[in-house]
């Protein structure tokens, strides 16, 4: 059964929830198991769910006993849908059952999006059966830059504004699906940090990042011609890391694909675990 929950439900449920968060196998994304978000995180996200006009918190049971919580957001001018908790003891595909149910009757018109480790099956499972796509299989990893020292990068390598955001347009190019595609990010272009990769001032690869208050995440990397070049990945990802370092960085978030993880291995990133993300018109 779901609920509204309420600020008393999130003080008398919230130590259970959070060590379910901190189960990749009974949680969802954004995930709480990456070493760098915390209870404090955690609880306030919750506490935001109940007091926000455009998310909502709700409290799951079985037979009377509650067995975790699931909270969503929306943005009604682009009629979209995000999961932005699901930490469920007992019950994933009922409470699943539950929650479409839901934001079906609620949220006609909108596409869900839902984010999940690779091994909570039992969500994976459900979706894929329930008309969900899978557009999303990365790899997340954390950066901790409490002993990074900055490196040199190649002076092909040329930071993003305004001004010369023509460059960003010509490698990147978002699947249709994809809420941030290039005129989003030219919008709040200020909110990035962007780098592009020349190649006889030909750009032929990009690394885009946001964040702040020392949390940062690197949104994705794109090379023009499709095919991965390992040596203009290191020179982007060592300019991203200098210039987050210089901007106070703490930590930095990446979900990848399988090309890059062993470049970001050696550059001691740790890897957190697989990520798919699945989504559905209601």
């Amino acid at each position: 059964m779901l609920i509204k929950a309420t600020v008393e439900d999130i003080k008398k449920y919230g130590e259970f929830a959070y060590s379910l968060a901190l189960n990749p196998a009974k949680s969802c994304y954004p995930t709480y198991a990456d070493g760098i978000k915390t209870k404090s995180d955690f609880l306030d996200a919750a506490e935001r769910a109940v007091a926000n006009r455009t998310s909502e918190l709700l409290l799951f049971s079985i037979d009377g006993y509650v067995e975790g919580w699931i909270s969503y957001y929306w943005i009604p001018e682009d009629k979209y849908l995000q999961l932005n908790s699901f930490n469920i003891n007992r019950g994933t595909e009922q409470a699943l059952t539950e929650l479409l149910e839901m934001i079906e009757a609620k949220f006609t018109g909108y596409t869900a999006y839902f984010g999940y480790p690779g091994n909570n099956y039992d969500a994976i499972n459900f979706l894929a059966e329930h008309g969900f796509r899978c557009i999303e299989h990365d790899w997340n990893h954390s950066f901790f830059f409490e002993s990074y020292e900055m490196q040199e990068y190649s002076p092909c390598v040329e930071k993003v504004s305004r001004h010369n955001f023509d460059k960003f347009r010509a490698v990147y190019h978002a699947d249709p699906e994809t809420y941030w595609n290039a005129d989003r990010i030219f919008e709040t272009v200020d909110d990035w940090t962007i780098f592009v990769y020349n190649q006889a001032d030909t750009p032929m690869a990009t690394v885009f990042l946001t964040g702040d208050d020392g949390n940062y995440e690197i949104y994705g990397s794109e090379f023009a011609d499709g095919v991965f070049h390992e040596g203009v990945f290191r020179e982007l990802l060592a300019a991203s890391l200098g210039e987050c370092k210089r901007l106070g960085a703490k930590y930095m978030t990446y979900f990848c694909s399988e090309d890059e993880k062993v470049v970001l291995s050696e550059l001691g990133f740790k890897c957190v675990g697989q990520y798919v993300l699945y989504i559905r018109a209601l």
